[in-house]
């Protein structure tokens, strides 16, 4: 379980030495978005852990995980209100912001929160 762990913190957060940004915390549209509950990509945070993404409602563990350039493709094993689910989750930082495809369908250019 521990060697898990390292892989998924490696692949989403910066590892030593690479330039790349880490996509590990609290991201949202505004800073009034940060903390609230909302249910579209524009007032909802966007949160994730070593082991966990959160967004929209849904509760996900991460799955699979790989890389390709910057962006970081996780498959979340999700729950919610409509039951369990597979959603694919893509993640790409830059310069200061997080660029998410959730379930191939919403999408949102987030910042990191303070």
């Amino acid at each position: 379980m521990r060697l898990l762990a390292a892989v998924v913190v490696l692949g989403l957060g910066a590892s030593a030495g690479q330039a790349s940004e880490s996509v590990l915390g609290r991201w949202a549209a505004n800073a009034d978005s940060c903390w609230g509950g909302g249910s579209t990509p524009a007032e909802s945070p966007f949160v994730v852990s070593s082991y966990a993404v959160r967004w929209l409602g849904d509760t996900c563990r991460v799955g699979r995980m790989y890389k390709t350039g910057e962006t970081v493709h996780v498959q979340a094993f999700c729950w919610s209100v409509e039951g369990e689910r597979t959603i694919p989750v893509s993640m790409t930082p830059k310069a200061g912001k997080l660029a998410v495809v959730w379930n191939r369908g919403a999408h949102a250019d987030l910042q990191r929160c303070p």
